[in-house]
């Protein structure tokens, strides 16, 4: 469960990859209140794994590895 609605998520991560994209260039970038720049490019880059790990909550989208035991049959 997440506490944020598709809608919310996708404009977060359309400001935050332009914010990544605007701050890998070596410029600044103003978002939520703050002003990141290439120092921070790790951060936002935290932020985006963050609200791409919600997104696939609400999709329903395994998140990580997916582990399947099998059986091996001998013949």
């Amino acid at each position: 469960m997440t506490i944020w609605t598709r809608d919310e998520l996708t404009a977060q991560l359309r400001e935050w990859k332009a914010a990544l994209l605007i701050c890998a260039s070596g410029k600044s970038y103003s978002i939520a209140g703050r002003t990141p720049t290439r120092s921070d490019v790790a951060d936002i880059r935290k932020t985006l794994s963050y609200l791409e790990r919600e997104l696939n909550k609400i999709d329903g989208t395994p998140v990580g590895p997916v582990f399947v035991q099998g059986v091996t049959r001998r013949g």
